[in-house]
């Protein structure tokens, strides 16, 4: 994430917890642009395009200078993601089958009893 992305991101952050949405004016994504940078609209629609891209914030509407943005979760400088063995996934393959079959039965045994109730209320009537 570049340095005008992270400022507008850590800009929403300090707004408007996780998930909830905050009305920001352009004004204020302003105060944050890095120095070096230029603050123009095409720099600020290009930073939130990037966030909302990479899942970071959610923009109900943007009208005039007027932007509802909400954050979806938080940014951490590049912690590698460890990766768990594959074994995990071959032993889950007996308890999906186990799963399967208890499901099939008692949809089974649904309908059966389904059948059952309903040829009671016309042999009653």
């Amino acid at each position: 994430m570049d340095r005008i992305c992270e400022s507008v991101f850590q800009k929403i952050c300090s707004l408007a917890p996780l998930g909830r949405y905050v009305i920001i004016s352009e004004d204020e994504f302003w105060e944050v642009f890095p120095e070096e940078s230029e603050r123009n609209e095409t720099e600020l629609d290009k930073a939130l395009k990037k966030l909302i891209s990479d899942r970071f914030i959610d923009v109900k509407y943007s009208g005039g200078d007027m932007f509802c943005v909400a954050p979806l979760k938080n940014y951490e400088n590049a912690q590698p993601i460890s990766v768990e063995p594959q074994t995990a996934q071959q032993d889950e393959k007996p308890l999906k089958r186990q799963s399967a079959l208890t499901v099939f039965f008692a949809a089974l045994i649904g309908g059966a009893l389904g059948s059952f109730i309903i040829s009671l209320v016309f042999a009653l009537i």
